[in-house]
């Protein structure tokens, strides 16, 4: 095993640092029992070098540490903390692929259509990337091409890190001159007993947190008021018992209305009134966290409320899906997409709005990319990613990549029913759970 080196793409945050830290223990636990050396284990939120964590999630930085620290290793696995490892398998996996040649493994996924989160590729051209969850092996041999590559040719300047697998595996192809991602039926999205890896399953920490320390900011305008706000309130609102409405305009038809900026792009402005209002009536009533969503934003209750079981609203914390703006780069920062809905401590908006660090630039900057990320960044707070959150529709993802996880969020009601939508992924789980009267906060 210690010719092997095994990543575990990991958060410093409590809840994430203890799984990885589980992972590890368990890998090495699992050397002993087959008398085998222990393999390097390598926790990507331990690594204190800034040039080699900063964005060290898009892996790039991770290449010309991981090629030049374990030289000798044959193979280098990368997973996520909430990958499962049969270590045995893994290796007999292995040993029966040539380390010497220029190979990738996973588990392949491909588009089933043009999709907004891999910048609209042609599906024609199918691209075969990992499935990151189940983990991928590069080769001793790649590795030494992709680091020769780096040395040449830098870091990647991508203004956008959106999926991370993807684009490395866009990379690593290299329009034709580079390598496919070999698939392996040991790398499993769900677990049977010929698995080498596959996805552990969210499991809560705690009793699910009620909603009624849960304040839900919905972002709209007035001309969706009568098309998106519906919608809503069929599905998850009527299960977010205290929220409000933030619009430019009232409605005599929606009760729940705060009138904030009107701003035509970019909300920041907009959506730091809303954080305003919600850091008083957090305060006034005692909520501990407040879900940012857009009227187009398709949540379950239940499962939000089972992943917060997980994290303490007294840290100040932000939860999401993350993106990267320039995210190698000293000036660049990761951020929370505000479609696919987020979460903050009541904590983290209180810094948020009462620090001159996080006042908005322009009333039209994007409101995500600053208020959730280089305004976090400031305040010393990196944002913590899920993968239970979707920026983007159902069908914009691989369907494996859905199975392998616990989805809690969808955006956008484009060319899609959002309402057949809720019902498919979230409302057997949302109808089980706890129903009080609303409580619109005005």
């Amino acid at each position: 095993p210690s010719d092997i080196v095994i990543t575990i793409l990991s958060q410093k945050e409590g809840y994430h640092s203890a799984q990885a830290n589980f992972l590890k223990k368990s890998i090495l636990e699992s050397a002993d029992a087959l008398q085998k050396d222990h393999p390097h284990v390598v926790l990507s939120h331990e690594i204190d070098d800034e040039e080699i964590s900063r964005g060290s999630w898009t892996f790039y930085p991770l290449i010309p540490m991981l090629a030049t620290k374990y030289a000798d290793s044959q193979w280098y696995f990368f997973c996520l903390e909430n990958t499962a490892i049969r270590l045995e398998k893994l290796l007999t996996t292995l040993a029966a692929f040539n380390s010497s040649s220029d190979m990738w493994l996973g588990h392949v996924l491909r588009d089933k259509e043009r999709t907004i989160i891999h910048h609209f590729r042609d599906t024609k051209k199918s691209l075969k990337y990992p499935n990151l969850v189940s983990g991928f092996a590069i080769s001793q041999s790649l590795m030494k091409t992709l680091n020769e590559r780096l040395a040449n040719e830098g870091f990647p300047v991508d203004q956008f890190s959106i999926d991370a697998p993807h684009e490395f595996a866009l990379y690593i192809y290299n329009d034709g001159n580079g390598t496919r991602l070999t698939h392996s039926t040991a790398f499993c999205v769900v677990p049977r007993r010929k698995c080498a890896t596959y996805p552990k399953l969210f499991y809560r920490c705690g009793e699910p947190v009620s909603t009624d320390k849960i304040f839900f900011a919905v972002k709209t305008f007035d001309e969706n008021h009568g098309t998106r706000i519906p919608i809503l309130q069929q599905t998850w609102l009527k299960l977010a018992k205290n929220h409000a409405l933030f619009s430019n305009k009232e409605d005599p038809n929606l009760k729940d209305i705060v009138v904030v900026a009107d701003t035509k792009k970019g909300h920041c402005l907009k959506t730091f009134e809303m954080l305003q209002y919600a850091n008083k009536i957090a305060e006034e009533k005692g909520f501990d966290w407040i879900v940012v969503a857009d009227d187009d934003t398709i949540i379950s209750i239940a499962r939000l409320s089972r992943l917060l079981s997980c994290y303490n609203p007294n840290d100040s914390v932000a939860i999401g899906e993350r993106y990267g703006f320039y995210a190698r780069d000293p000036s660049g920062y990761d951020y929370l997409t505000g479609g696919a809905g987020l979460v903050l401590s009541a904590s983290l908006v209180n810094e948020i709005v009462t620090s001159e660090t996080c006042t908005c630039p322009t009333p039209t900057t994007p409101d995500d990319m600053y208020l959730f990320g280089n305004c976090l960044q400031k305040l010393g707070y990196p944002p913590i990613h899920s993968i239970m959150f979707h920026q983007a529709r159902p069908n914009d993802y691989a369907d494996k990549l859905l199975a392998s996880q616990e989805p809690l969020s969808f955006h956008q009601f484009w060319v899609i029913d959002p309402i057949k939508v809720y019902v498919l992924w979230f409302a057997d789980d949302d109808d089980g759970f706890e129903s009080h009267p609303l409580h619109p906060e005005l």
